[in-house]
């Protein structure tokens, strides 16, 4: 059995191959459902940030008014054992 360079017979397959060109109302409606599918996650993706921008707006006084709740509580007791 020859020895056969196998580029030659990978040309020789790929040469069998058609050329595929998609037709251009093809390619305007793949492109239409693309940029119709960017702009809905685009409206997904600003809807969530106003949500998170919504709760960051009371939460983070919240937390921090928590917090400072825990402090007062821990701190005016020993305070007031100082002033006795």
């Amino acid at each position: 059995m020859p020895n056969q360079d196998p580029w030659t017979t990978l040309d020789a397959a790929l040469g069998a191959l058609r050329a595929h060109d998609a037709d251009v109302d093809t390619v305007d409606r793949i492109r239409e459902r693309c940029l119709a599918q960017l702009a809905a996650a685009r409206r997904r993706q600003e809807r969530r940030r106003s949500r998170l921008a919504a709760h960051r707006r009371w939460l983070e006084p919240a937390f921090a008014l928590g917090l400072a709740a825990l402090y007062l509580a821990a701190i005016v007791p020993r305070a007031l054992a100082l002033l006795r």
